[in-house]
């Protein structure tokens, strides 16, 4: 009997993977080191048992995500397309495809990449990723779990187009919410270290009115991280620090810091910074019906950049975390090519 095939929407950003079949979502750092750190408490992110701990790929060992002994602020992180969707992100997006991955069962595989360097990564993504690849999760015992992963079919699509492929498909794949297919809209996903814009009128994508641009909650995270280090001395690790900017305080040595009004003065700038971007992507469309904001920023930023841009603007809800919005509706565009066993061949 042959394997089951299985449908998975992947999401590479430059600051988190995300993946989401229809059962397990994960979200991990796009992080990838041969140095490791010890095991942590579990934090905002998801995972599955093994992943993020450390791999073995071509004989090399990686730390991924979380366990990378890499400082969230360092240089080292992926912010240049060319790394980050070279070998580096082939090894992301084998690792997130590993927990996926059982008796070597066919996937199919719907990637998101940024809508600016979209076609320049394309042809080389297809060419890295189609076919199988073995990779090994190494456990805490040092007992060893081979993966082999086989990518039978790989379709790309420029970020945000998950998001509206969930906007406009139900869970299977059919095509649902007219009032989203008869209107243009231009989509905001306000990710980590980066923003992708695109506009899609009545269904159809607009090149001229989308782009990336090079800025991200991040921006916010770090001037918030800056406060803290000179009021406290101590510098903060990334789940310490989304956890006070989620809070509004943080508690270090026994004193509660309040950073409301320094976590309104960072974000206010950089919605500032981040709205004058926008709005010159989009001057010339404007005839925008909505504008919605996604991503993982679009909940921290949206009460700051909703009143800075032009036309009716919302922001995408998700009961789980905003992070998958990409990846969830790349799995609804799964099932409308391949059907929702795999089985249809609508599309290579």
């Amino acid at each position: 009997m042959k394997n089951p095939t299985k449908l998975i929407g992947v999401d590479i950003g430059f600051g988190f993977a995300k993946g989401f079949d229809g059962q397990l979502p994960i979200i991990f750092p796009s992080i990838l080191s041969h140095h490791g750190r010890p095991e942590e408490a579990a934090g905002p992110e998801q995972g599955a048992p093994g992943l993020g701990l450390h791999i073995e790929i071509n004989g090399e060992g990686y730390f991924v995500g979380r366990r990378a002994d890499c400082d969230w602020r360092s240089p080292q992180l992926p912010r240049q397309p060319d790394r980050l969707f070279g070998a580096y992100g082939k090894h992301l997006v084998l690792a997130l495809l590993s927990a996926y991955t059982e008796m070597e069962s066919p996937l199919h595989v719907v990637l998101g990449l940024p809508v600016s360097y979209f076609q320049l990564l394309k042809a080389s993504c297809e060419a890295g990723l189609i076919g199988y690849h073995k990779l090994v999760w190494v456990e805490k015992d040092g007992s060893r779990i081979p993966k082999n992963i086989h990518i039978r079919k790989l379709h790309l699509v420029p970020h945000p187009m998950g998001t509206y492929s969930g906007l406009v498909m139900d869970a299977n794949g059919r095509l649902q919410a007219e009032k989203f297919r008869e209107r243009k809209i231009a989509v905001v996903d306000i990710g980590f270290r980066s923003t992708n814009v695109i506009a899609m009128d009545r269904m159809r994508f607009s090149n001229r009115y989308s782009g990336s641009i090079d800025l991200g909650i991040s921006r916010g995270f770090e001037r918030i991280e800056r406060k803290l280090r000179d009021e406290t001395g101590r510098s903060l690790t990334f789940d310490q620090l989304y956890q006070a900017v989620r809070m509004g305080h943080i508690r270090i040595e026994d004193q509660t810091y309040n950073i409301e009004r320094v976590r309104r003065e960072a974000f206010s700038l950089l919605a500032e910074q981040l709205a004058d971007n926008i709005g010159h992507l989009l001057a010339a469309a404007w005839d925008l019906d909505n504008l919605l904001l996604t991503g993982g920023g679009s909940r921290e930023l949206a009460d700051y950049i909703g009143p800075l841009l032009p036309g009716e603007v919302s922001q995408i809800e998700n009961e789980q975390d905003a992070r998958l919005n990409n990846a969830q509706g790349q799995l609804r565009l799964a099932r409308a090519l391949w059907g929702a066993s795999g089985f249809c061949e609508n599309a290579g």
